[in-house]
């Protein structure tokens, strides 16, 4: 049902977020191929984003006739109003060089190295206090997570509100079958 969707979507993200904002160590995300819509939640959820010059970033779902709502919260918070619009609406994928110039990417490296920079980034944050990155990294996010939960819970309503539509349905139906939807 509609309310159980919302339900799992809420405790999802809310889950997620949770996890993440409470982890207590930096994260790093790699990016070595291609990152769509969920996948690319996952990466820019954490503190660090790691991708190799052959990676790819997208937000799909608009093509299936659903909304990348998450990316409402956090996207226009790290490239901009305008920018997140373009890009969540065409559905267009982007390569790496665009995502770091957006900020989204933090570190761009050769291809094939995202894994190995990303750890050796893992080990810098390492070798740093325990106590002070953890107080630190607690702080950083207070201070720029303000409004996030509450934007997560929006985001999942949102969701919902489209995924219910007759043309959400056509879509992802369009999608599985591997043809064009009709609008």
């Amino acid at each position: 049902s509609g309310e159980e969707v919302r339900e799992f979507l809420q405790a999802l993200y809310t889950d997620l977020y949770d996890a993440q904002y409470d982890l207590g160590k930096p994260s790093v995300a790699s990016v070595g191929g291609a990152a769509r819509g969920g996948g690319v939640t996952m990466a820019i959820s954490c503190d660090v984003l790691v991708a190799s010059e052959n990676a790819t970033f997208g937000y799909p779902e608009i093509d299936v006739g659903v909304i990348p709502a998450i990316h409402f919260a956090h996207l226009p918070r790290i490239v901009g109003r305008h920018r997140a619009f373009e890009l969540l609406f065409t559905g267009r994928s982007f390569g790496a060089r665009e995502a770091a110039d957006l900020g989204l990417v933090s570190r761009l490296v050769p291809a094939g190295e995202a894994d190995a920079a990303a750890m050796a980034l893992a080990e810098t944050f390492a070798s740093k206090s325990e106590t002070v990155m953890r107080l630190g990294r607690a702080a950083f996010m207070r201070q720029n997570d303000l409004d996030y939960r509450r934007s997560i819970a929006n985001a999942v309503e949102d969701f919902c509100n489209v995924a219910t539509t007759p043309a959400a349905q056509e879509g992802l139906a369009a999608f599985v079958e591997k043809r064009k939807p009709r609008w």
